[in-house]
């Protein structure tokens, strides 16, 4: 007798001991059963050091993502990253310690890479997305779903892993990766714009830097409130004049949210977009201390914050996290 069918497909969160080093993957637009079958592939590919997450899409081909998928998805992301929250020493890893998102491109998977924005590392199943002689998207056989996210997993290891998480667990000033995507102005765009061209592909990995966003150097008398005397120090100034240092360890100012497994999903992709940038994790509290030149103070300065809007900031700066909250001294 047959294993019965699932009636349908629900994202499986498991549990695990929030020390352990582990990498989160998400699958989408794999139709179902055979999602199933490709989750269990890539967890005896990665063996314990993997999460495998899978959210079946619609069997016909066409668009992929409804909305009930991507919001199935950031929950399971959510609750499993959420364990990191009070249960971990000061100096275990991070979990997850990477996160990835495979998905099989669409007409609609826009929607699903908003969603994900910036937090994520995403990784398109080209292949799956052809059709075979018979008409049919390769979405649907086996053998491709495997050879696809092996492939993508040769992907995520040469870019993410060797590329792009160093450079974000470096947490330098001089790290345009790390900028707040909406506040960090270029002379025509916010620097969210470099962003999706990564996210898209539009622009490669290899190639993440902004020629026109240059680093420079800054003295104490420059930057009397952040830098000590004698030091100097090179960070990014956008297009306002407004300079962007990391904070330093000791003034990651962190509350933590009030998360647990029933939360909204917005506050799991809120969290998410604070602890994560494109896959590599962060330490609760990291944010940029945006300040003028010279000691000069903001006088009703707008900066774009992701829970009020469009607010005016006066005083001597303004704590700007990776998810664009701002919190200034108004």
């Amino acid at each position: 007798m047959g294993k019965p069918k699932a009636k349908r497909a629900v994202p499986r969160v498991g549990a695990g001991r929030a020390t352990t080093p582990i990498d989160l993957f998400l699958i989408a637009g794999i139709p179902h059963p055979l999602n199933v079958r490709i989750e269990e592939s890539l967890r005896n590919i990665e063996g314990t050091s993997a999460k495998v997450v899978t959210v079946s899409s619609v069997s016909h081909d066409g668009p992929l993502y409804r909305n009930s998928t991507v919001q199935s998805l950031l929950r399971s992301a959510g609750q499993f990253s959420v364990k990191r929250l009070g249960s971990q020493a000061a100096d275990a890893p991070p979990r997850p310690r990477r996160m990835a998102l495979f998905y099989v491109p669409a007409s609609d998977d826009h929607l699903l890479l908003k969603a994900f924005d910036y937090f994520i590392f995403p990784v398109p199943l080209r292949e799956l997305a052809e059709f075979d002689e018979l008409g049919h998207q390769k979405r649907h056989d086996r053998i491709s779903c495997e050879r696809a996210v092996a492939a993508a997993l040769e992907m995520y290891a040469r870019e993410l892993v060797t590329l792009i998480q160093p450079r974000i667990e470096g947490r330098r000033s001089t790290e345009q990766l790390l900028l707040p995507p909406q506040n960090f102005h270029l002379p025509h765009q916010v620097i969210g714009s470099f962003f999706l061209e990564l996210t898209r592909r539009t622009r490669s990995w290899g190639d993440a830097a902004l020629a026109e966003v240059e680093s420079e150097v800054f003295e104490h008398e420059q930057l009397p409130k952040f830098l000590r005397p004698q030091e100097r120090l090179a960070m990014f100034r956008d297009a306002r004049n407004v300079i962007f240092p990391c904070a330093r360890a000791t003034q990651l100012h962190w509350r933590l949210p009030e998360l647990g497994p029933n939360s909204e999903v917005e506050l799991f992709q809120d969290f998410l977009r604070s602890t994560y940038r494109f896959g590599a994790p962060l330490p609760d509290g990291f944010h940029h201390d945006a300040q003028l030149e010279w000691g000069n103070e903001f006088d009703r300065m707008q900066f774009d914050c992701s829970r009020e809007g469009r607010i005016e900031v006066s005083g001597s700066h303004a704590n700007i996290y990776p998810n664009d909250f701002i919190r200034a001294e108004n």
